[in-house]
């Protein structure tokens, strides 16, 4: 990893092994989405105060060294920007939830776990909002009161020790409802859920299941 020249402005790219060859070949690399982030920058140097006027104000964060790129997102996509192209706008809507980090627990004495119910709002703020929910590994897992679309072959009833991880969508939903298949969780288990809704920024979750094979 090196630092980059701040007199010139560089875009600094990795490409993949498919995109690399698909260079060699001649071939578009059909770029079709992309993301922003801006960890590393230091918003607490900007000057409203500068003595050299409002031209000076961010010179102190435009000064930073800058990083080669990498391919790992934890380096530089950990704090993702959002916005959709629009001017003028100060306030994006965005996703939160009270707690980003949930357990569901077993029912002590039972070979059944209680439920979790995961309730986004959006911000600003908007009347009856609906939302859509990624779950990563639906596997052992039950919902509560919501269809699901189950991506792949495993159905939409995976059991516990199905060799894969199984990703399932619901849609249009105020809220989730989680719990597992009774006594079928044999070692505890942790899994992600990505809230989505149009033009907001999302928000994920990580569930953790205690096992409940055993009363």
């Amino acid at each position: 990893m090196g630092i980059l020249d701040n007199d010139t402005v560089i875009v600094d790219a990795i490409l993949t092994k498919i995109g690399r060859q698909k260079l060699a070949q001649g071939q578009p690399l059909g770029i079709s989405k992309f993301a922003f982030g801006d960890t590393g920058v230091d918003y607490t140097l900007y000057n409203p105060n500068h003595p050299s006027g409002s031209d000076s104000y961010g010179s102190a964060i435009t000064s930073l060294p800058m990083l080669e790129a990498v391919p790992d997102d934890n380096v530089f996509m950990r704090s993702k920007l959002y916005g959709t192209g629009e001017r003028n706008v100060q306030n994006f809507s965005f996703i939160t939830v009270e707690n980003t980090s949930i357990t569901i627990t077993k029912i002590a004495s039972e070979t059944q776990s209680n439920n979790i119910t995961i309730i986004p709002t959006v911000f600003p703020s908007t009347d009856n909002a609906l939302f859509n929910f990624r779950i990563l590994d639906i596997r052992g897992i039950t919902t509560k009161g919501s269809e699901m679309n189950v991506i792949g072959e495993a159905g939409n009833n995976p059991s516990f020790d199905y060799p894969d991880p199984v990703i399932a969508i619901i849609e249009n939903k105020s809220q989730l409802v989680l719990s597992a298949h009774p006594q079928q969780i044999t070692s505890q288990k942790s899994f992600g859920v990505e809230v989505t809704r149009e033009g907001a920024a999302p928000t994920f979750i990580t569930v953790t299941v205690e096992a409940n094979n055993v009363a």
